[in-house]
């Protein structure tokens, strides 16, 4: 079963794909261009003109790269400290020496999940009868009230008979 569908890889729809690639194209091109513009000038600044190209020669504009190379370089060193920190928290995980807990417990979901199609189908037909309608009126004793599905869901109330105005 299929959640999505996307034209530009299915069989067909040539005029899609040259139009999506070229789109695509164009804003790679809108990305790299400023950023390679603005490389090539900082390191002709950096170096004194020995390497590099000077695309423009503004002071401020130099000022602002050299603060935003250290503000990058900054949130780089914390980016990898988080990334070592996790990893490090991962490996000890995967060697048993750390107690874990289960962030997901299937059974319990899978249980949820029974109890919320239980409702459903007593309240509006089965599972089938409910995909296959393309219009639906919902009776007025079949209006849930507020919070009714997560307290079924979550096993506070059987759904009963009580259908809830």
């Amino acid at each position: 079963m299929r959640n999505y569908q996307d034209d530009y890889f299915e069989k067909g729809h040539w005029w899609l794909k040259i139009v999506q690639t070229v789109v695509m194209l164009l804003a790679w091109l809108a990305f790299f261009v400023p950023i390679i513009i603005t490389g090539a000038t900082y390191w002709a600044y950096r170096s004194h003109g020995r390497h590099g190209y000077d695309f423009w020669h503004y002071a401020e504009g130099f000022a602002e790269l050299d603060f935003l190379m250290v503000f990058l370089t900054f949130a780089a060193g914390m980016i990898a400290v988080f990334c070592l920190a996790m990893s490090f928290i991962q490996w000890r995980r995967s060697k048993g020496l750390v107690n874990t807990w289960p962030m997901f417990n299937i059974i319990q979901n899978q249980q949820k999940s029974q109890r919320a199609e239980d409702f459903m189908q007593a309240r509006f037909g089965s599972q089938a009868f409910r995909q296959r309608q393309r219009f639906y009126t919902v009776q007025p004793d079949q209006n849930l009230t507020k919070n009714q599905l997560k307290a079924i869901v979550n096993g506070r109330d059987q759904g009963g008979d009580s259908h809830g105005v």
